[in-house]
């Protein structure tokens, strides 16, 4: 079947691992990272509901972090630091070796950061005006009505569930 991978030095070893620990560690890395960037996207809501009628920023600028602070924080920086917790301590505490299927396990992590990706690809129309999908703004929830296309008629949504 499938050979047992040869441990690596570097950064080759780092993006290849299947230790439980490493993977861990990643997670909780990019967990952080997440939770600074939607901390920055509070940031800017906060800013914008300092005072009444502040044109700090526009409403569907105002929609759009909106839309984005609640799905990364819940989804790209709560979910992913429980993961490294789970990662890192369970298989210490009841004295395993490894996990189980621990490629399965690699292969989580790097699926969820390449939706990490997709999902903020979005924020990438206001630095290239040609890419036409814009961040969502229909809140981190996404009920129907604001998810049809009669409301977001670009390909932000889409990109939103994919991620």
């Amino acid at each position: 079947l499938l050979p047992r991978p040869m441990a690596k030095t570097g950064l080759v070893g780092w993006l290849t691992t299947v230790d439980h620990k490493k993977i861990g560690l990643m997670y909780a890395g990019f967990a952080c990272m997440f939770f600074l960037i939607g901390g920055l996207e509070a940031l800017l809501i906060r800013t914008q509901l300092m005072v009444p009628n502040n044109r700090f920023i526009s409403a569907q600028f105002y929609n759009e972090l909106f839309t984005m602070h609640g799905t990364t924080m819940v989804f790209l920086a709560v979910m992913p630091l429980n993961a490294a917790f789970f990662n890192l301590l369970i298989p210490l505490q009841i004295g395993a070796r490894d996990v189980a299927f621990p490629r399965l396990n690699t292969f989580s992590l790097w699926v969820f950061v390449a939706g990490a990706i997709i999902l903020n690809v979005g924020w990438l129309s206001y630095v290239f005006p040609s890419i036409k999908a814009g961040a969502p703004d229909i809140g981190w929830f996404g009920y129907a009505p604001l998810t049809s296309k009669t409301f977001t008629p670009d390909a932000s949504t889409d990109l939103w569930i994919l991620g």
